[in-house]
């Protein structure tokens, strides 16, 4: 600890947010010594073992003893791993994604990094493990803890030095939605800035996809989208979290996509024109998270189960016949389309057996099964569960979503002069708190590729072809834009029929605003389709935000009813290409 906190640099931090906070210099130098012991880890060789074991035992509990993965992608690792200091970036899937990794890495030789966690899994025992294994806990918010923040830095800069890596998930917390969300930046950061010294290629950023066949977290996720109080973590809940691991749960496919330097960023776009006001230095970690994101979404696998999902909340309801149709359509799609998404492994590619996925979603309450029709549906009170899984798969859909309704505003065009690619510029930015779409020049080009997969002679379309758009409608064999899009639509649409409520007053408090959107959002049904996650709620809220329509004044009930007529169009264009799929 005392060549952690003595450095002189430091020590003149210390001083200087002493003065400046009236603390007092001796309180400042223990807090900042309590600070450095409260998230301090470190790794001795019994406890990595230890930990190594309990984390084995965890995941063979409820998953497939062998993880799927790529030998070439995990040898690029080592080599990696074997010169510079990593730093893994995760999406957050459920409790298990680190013990996965830190299990997955140590049967393969590969140093386990230094984690950062939440506080919250500090909890008697498993924390004091944890820490000798390398865990690092540190506090959900300190942007008022100028003390704490400093010695996160210093202790990040110690370990740097060292050679030693790091992970963490990279939204700062578990997905609610199944989908990647928004990065969070701090740790990020920190670390950009510790390493900046030792030059920009100092530190390789590695983005990791871990997935799941099915997840035992999810249940009591969306009951908390719901309203349900999440329960406190501790030595007795992590007990029972276990125990329920008992049941099987599939596969678990692990991902590595090409490591990131922090001036290489081709896919993030150019904020430096919309971000004036921010430093370089932080615009290139804003650009960096981008593309650690992007990147973690071109190799995320689709399971059986998110396919099976999708084609169910694409038609509502369908034959298992129609269904295993519907999963080799999206398959042969992402094959040619998304091919890194296709494999955990160039020579594996992932099972799909949709009789026996639907008998498992039947079992686990996901799915129901009509016994004299043989229809399968989403049940409703699951809605949001199977909501989660589809997600998991859902962005590589997007852009033959946009791609659908592109071509319905070809088929009933509503402007002298409708385009296509006016409508799917209108999408992106309609959607971009959902999605990560890739710098505008190349998504326009995934368009031109698109469409050439269909077969549209792109002539046409540019000459507005009412009847060409509508045959490349009616032959493709599942329309996806209704499953892919709806729910974020629906959600959309219930903030701006809240805002319509007030016509002009200002949204002041937007948690209770999104409160209130959760309790309408009920009145329309608990189940499918009409109920909205608060996460979902949460980004409609965001875009009304960005959008100017949270602002009060006589001016603003306009501006929100055609937001709202904008969402309710959108919504039925939606409900005729599910017509179509029927």
């Amino acid at each position: 600890m005392p060549d952690i906190l003595d450095n002189p640099l430091f020590q003149e931090e210390l001083e200087t947010i002493a003065l400046e906070s009236g603390q007092g210099s001796e309180s400042v130098q223990a807090e900042a010594r309590d600070n450095l012991e409260e998230m301090r880890g470190d790794r001795k060789g019994l406890a990595v073992s230890a930990f190594a074991w309990l984390c084995r035992y965890v995941c063979r509990r409820g998953y497939h003893r062998d993880y799927y993965h790529d030998t070439a992608e995990l040898e690029r690792v080592r080599e990696l791993a074997a010169s510079k200091s990593v730093v893994y970036l995760v999406t957050h899937k459920t409790y298990l994604d680190f013990f996965v990794l830190y299990d997955f890495f140590h049967r393969n030789g590969i140093a386990p990094p230094y984690v950062f966690g939440g506080i919250n899994m500090a909890f008697s025992v498993f924390g004091s493990l944890a820490r000798h294994a390398g865990g690092i806990f540190i506090r959900r918010t300190f942007t008022d803890k100028p003390v704490y923040k400093a010695v996160l830095r210093r202790y990040i800069q110690c370990l740097i030095g060292a050679g030693c890596s790091f992970s963490w998930a990279i939204e700062g917390t578990r997905s609610r939605t199944g989908k990647l969300v928004q990065p969070r930046i701090g740790l990020l950061k920190y670390v950009a800035d510790a390493a900046r010294p030792l030059g920009d290629d100092a530190i390789a950023y590695i983005p990791i996809s871990v997935s799941y066949d099915q997840i035992p977290d999810v249940i009591d996720m969306t009951a908390q989208e719901s309203g349900a109080i999440k329960q406190a973590e501790s030595l007795g809940w992590f007990v029972k979290y276990v125990r329920r691991l008992g049941s099987h749960f599939g596969n678990v496919y692990i991902r590595f996509g090409d490591a990131v330097a922090i001036g290489e960023t081709p896919d993030a776009p150019d904020l430096t024109a919309s971000q004036q006001l921010l430093a370089p230095e932080i615009i290139g970690v804003q650009k960096l998270a981008f593309e650690v994101c992007y990147r973690i979404n071109e190799i995320t696998p689709a399971t059986a189960v998110s396919l099976v999902l999708t084609s169910l909340l694409c038609r509502t309801t369908a034959k298992p016949a129609r269904i295993r149709a519907d999963v080799w359509s999206l398959q042969n799609y992402l094959a040619k389309r998304q091919s890194s998404s296709m494999f955990s492994s160039p020579d594996r590619p992932i099972e799909t057996d949709v009789d026996a996925t639907i008998a498992t979603l039947v079992a686990n309450g996901i799915v129901q099964q009509d016994p004299d029709a043989d229809y399968c549906s989403i049940v409703p009170e699951r809605y949001l569960v199977a909501l989660y899984y589809s997600n998991m798969a859902v962005h590589h859909f997007v852009i033959a979503a946009f791609t659908e309704l592109g071509l319905l505003n070809i088929v009933h065009p509503v402007s002298d002069e409708p385009t296509f690619r006016a409508e799917v510029l209108r999408l992106r930015d309609l959607f971009k708190y959902e999605f990560f779409f890739s710098r505008k020049d190349r998504f326009e080009r995934q368009f031109v590729d698109e469409l050439g997969f269909l077969g549209a002679p792109i002539e046409a379309l540019q000459a507005h072809d009412h009847d060409t758009a509508q045959a490349l409608l009616r032959r493709q064999p599942l329309l996806v834009a209704y499953g892919v899009l709806s729910p974020f639509i629906n959600a959309y649409l219930v903030v701006a029929n809240c805002l319509l409520q007030d016509r002009a007053g200002p949204i002041d408090d937007q948690s209770a605003f999104i409160a209130h959107c959760q309790a309408e959002s009920r009145k329309t049904g608990a189940g499918y389709p009409g109920f909205a996650s608060k996460a979902l709620l949460t980004n409609g809220c965001i875009l009304a935000e960005n959008r100017g329509l949270l602002r009060g004044g006589d001016d603003i009930a306009e501006e929100r009813q055609s937001f709202a007529n904008e969402l309710r169009f959108i919504s039925e264009q939606l409900y005729e290409i599910r017509g179509m799929a029927a």
